[in-house]
């Protein structure tokens, strides 16, 4: 029997395993060999304790070699941070990027903090990461308010349970649970029938309330979407084919908050802006840190029209993305 099995889940059997690796030297093959255990659970309980906090790696660069493919990011497009991750053997890129994404968060968050957060695939895996990471159980967090960047997605009947969990107010419930903070929704659908319907909305007193509240965030988490076949808006159902098409030829290229912005990051005036209610891109511009959470190359041109118009200051991606977008003019 492996016993390493039975330890694997204990705090003390954890951080013996780090110590020995990143304090002694030892391989992976000598950390079994003394604590009779497969170099399989040595190398699985490195991966969890770097994905749980037990242990921060932090490279630092000699004066004179080349700037990191980060710093340059930040030069190029003005960012308070640049995080770039790189796929890891066995791990999809979305878990690695959500996993940056907690990483950040728990880096900035600060008593009496207000985050702002939009939906989506990559945040879900940022909270999947976030619940549990072991540095949550030092922090004596209070006074943290979680508040949405949009009003509830409008998800058809046969959504599966994941797509319901994804796109719902799921993600800010959880992360209020996990930083024992408050939440606040925007109690309306994110898409309206016509433009009348938005404004008896957005002049509600509640929502007037959560809007403002989001506005005066510390910090804003979003997602990054694209505009075509595969997006999370024709997945939804938020867009049918026709307004897909229409802002196809108007340029839609990105989505942020549900707005749709052309190659330059402008935003695209359609029948589609009139009815949707989120916070507007000019009031997400006063929120101080903007994170934007987004990978894989069917989103590269989504990320550069966000990133010229500078509506983030930091982004988290993955490494091909990254090239891209040092490689364009």
């Amino acid at each position: 029997m492996d016993w390493g099995q039975l330890f694997v889940r204990e705090d003390r059997f954890i951080i013996k395993v780090v110590e020995m690796y990143y304090k002694q030297g030892l391989s992976q093959v000598e950390i079994g060999q003394q604590l009779n255990v497969s170099r399989t659970t040595v190398s699985r309980v490195l991966t969890r304790a770097r994905k749980e906090g037990y242990v921060e790696i932090k490279i630092n660069y000699p004066e004179g070699t080349v700037v990191s493919k980060e710093k340059r990011l930040e030069k190029k497009f003005h960012l308070k941070e640049a995080s770039i991750a790189y796929s890891q053997p066995g791990e999809k890129i979305e878990d690695e990027v959500g996993f940056y994404a907690a990483d950040y968060l728990l880096r900035i968050l600060r008593n009496h903090m207000t985050i702002a957060m939009c939906r989506g695939n990559t945040l879900f895996k940022m909270v999947s990461c976030l619940s549990n990471d072991m540095r949550l159980k030092f922090m004596k967090l209070k006074d943290i308010n979680v508040v949405t960047l949009m009003a509830a997605t409008n998800l058809p009947v046969d959504a599966t349970r994941e797509e319901r969990l994804i796109y719902s107010n799921f993600l800010i419930d959880e992360v209020g649970r996990i930083l024992n903070g408050r939440t606040y929704h925007l109690l309306a659908p994110q898409y309206v029938e016509n433009a009348e319907m938005k404004q008896h909305f957005m002049s509600e007193k509640s929502v007037k309330e959560t809007l403002n509240i989001a506005m005066h965030a510390d910090a804003a988490i979003m997602g990054i979407g694209s505009v075509d076949e595969h997006s999370a808006m024709v997945r939804s159902g938020l867009l049918d084919e026709k307004q897909f098409e229409d802002l196809h030829i108007k340029g839609g290229v990105g989505e942020l908050l549900s707005h749709i912005i052309d190659r330059n990051g402008d935003l695209i005036q359609d029948d589609f802006e009139n009815r949707v209610i989120s916070l507007d891109l000019d009031d997400l511009m006063k929120i101080p840190i903007r994170v934007g959470v987004a990978c894989g190359m069917n989103k590269k041109d989504s990320i550069l029209s966000v990133l010229k118009k500078e509506y983030i200051n930091v982004l988290i991606t993955d490494d091909e993305v990254a090239d891209y977008l040092l490689s364009v003019e």
